[in-house]
């Protein structure tokens, strides 16, 4: 049995093609163990933000987590 393995370069991209999942955004309070969960739309993640510091005035640091898909495709004139 004779096995052949051939090389290429491989690009990655973000995946933006039509059938793309969405980017996902989930801000954190860095303070408490609360988020927004996971939201499509930035601006509703970030909504929730001003909300938790309206109610807890002392939480003002947050991290985002970004749940953002990308695609391997091979490199410019290489095909498999």
């Amino acid at each position: 049995m004779r096995t052949v393995f051939r090389y290429i370069t491989w690009t990655m991209a973000p995946h933006i093609t039509a059938d793309a999942p969405e980017m996902l955004h989930e801000p954190e309070c860095s303070s408490y163990l609360a988020s927004s969960g996971t939201e499509a739309d930035f601006d509703e993640a970030r909504a929730w933000a001003f909300s938790h510091t309206g109610s807890h005035p002392s939480h003002r640091a947050y991290r985002e987590v970004v749940t953002r898909n990308w695609r391997m495709t091979p490199a410019k004139g290489e095909c498999l």
